[in-house]
This record gives structure tokens, sequence and C-alpha cells, in this order.
């Protein structure tokens, strides 16, 4: 408290104060995101993990065809929900005004983009989309978005490795779609996974990372 009233009475010491808490506040939502890549590097290893050992889709039979899908579709609830809440609870990080409605609607954009890829290939399903080419396109839909969103992300906070890992996954989820089923749920089961990690990594120590130019 005295140093907030010393810096009131200093222009100089309050706009130190006021870098400080952006600091702060930028290691906290920094440390946050970085969190929820690992999160989603395990569901992805996980989810598509499962695929690829499910009979019937995946090129080891090992598990029950609807017990792999249950546990893709699980894995991938969870993400996206807990996506949906950091966005959303960002904006208690020190963050106000229009940066914490950024915030807000980005988190909420993972709900509903994820959403409408799922009706999108429903309605192609029935409208004659045949079961090879859904095991193609459902999950290589699904990391294509997730990788337009992190391109997004990317751009509007100006978050470099955030950036890079959208182009990363867009890659991935193209390439991906070569290899063909089951092939592809192998590729995506270690290749996103792997991406993430380092990004996150990055995010946490890497020379864009907040602090970096201190540690320098």
């Amino acid at each position: 408290m005295d140093d907030e009233t010393d810096a009131a009475n200093d222009p100089r010491r309050m706009l130190d104060l006021i870098d400080t808490t952006r600091r702060e506040a930028v290691r906290r939502i920094t440390g946050r995101y970085a969190g929820l890549l690992v999160l989603w590097a395990i569901a992805w290893g996980v989810g598509f993990g499962a695929l690829w050992l499910t009979g019937g889709v995946g090129g080891v039979d090992v598990l029950p065809t609807a017990v792999g899908w249950w546990i893709f579709a699980g894995a991938l609830v969870i993400a996206i929900v807990w996506s949906a809440v950091v966005g959303i609870r960002a904006g208690s990080d020190g963050i106000r005004g229009r940066s914490q409605l950024q915030g807000a609607l980005y988190g909420c954009s993972w709900t509903i983009v994820m959403v409408a890829a799922w009706g999108l290939i429903s309605g192609l399903q029935s409208n004659g989309l045949s079961q090879e080419l859904s095991q193609l396109l459902y999950p290589s839909l699904y990391i294509f978005l997730v990788g337009v969103l992190y391109l997004s992300g990317g751009a509007v906070w100006r978050a470099v490795p955030m950036y890079i890992l959208g182009g990363f996954l867009i890659v991935i989820a193209v390439v991906g779609l070569f290899f063909g089923a089951p092939t592809h749920f192998l590729v995506y089961a270690i290749a996103g996974p792997v991406a993430m990690l380092i990004v996150a990594a990055l995010m946490l120590w890497g020379p864009v990372a907040p602090g970096a130019a201190e540690r320098s």
C-alpha cells in the first residue's frame, strides 16, 4: 500500500508500477495458456491414440469400436470446455476493457467452432458421406479448425508461439490426410502433441517468453 501511495506521488514510480503489474498479468496469462497447450497435447495423444488402437477403425485391434470413439470424444470435450473456461477467466488476470472482452470472445469461439464442425460433418453424413471418408474428415477438420483458432489468437494477442502452432497444426491436418486411414490417427497422435509441447516450452522459456529480455 505504501508503494502505491509513493508511486502516486512520483510519476516515474507510477509508470514502473503499471509496467510491473502488466508484466505479472502477462506471465499469469502465458502460464495459463501454456498449461492449456499441455492439456491439449494430452487430449490429442489419448484421443487419437485410442482411435489408432480401436478395432475396425485404427491400425491395432485392442479397444472395442465404441470405447475408442468415446475416449476420443471425451478427451476432446474436456479440452474444448477447459479452453473456453481459460479464455473467459483470462479477464480476471489483471486485464480489463478491450483485452478482457477479447479473451472472453476467444474462449467462447472454441466451443462455437467445434460444435459447428460436428454439425457440419453430421449434415454431410446424413447426405451420403461414407464411413471411410468420415474417418478421414472428422479428425482432420477438427485439427484444421484448432490451427485456425490458434492463428487468430496469435494474431490478436501478437503471440508468436501461438501463431506458429496454428500454422503447424494446419500443416499436420493436411499432411495426415495423405497417409490415409488408419495411419492418420497415429500421425495426429504423435505430431500434434509434440508440436504443442514444443510451443508450450517456447511460451514459458523461449526467446519470446515473458521475461526473456530480463534473462538475456
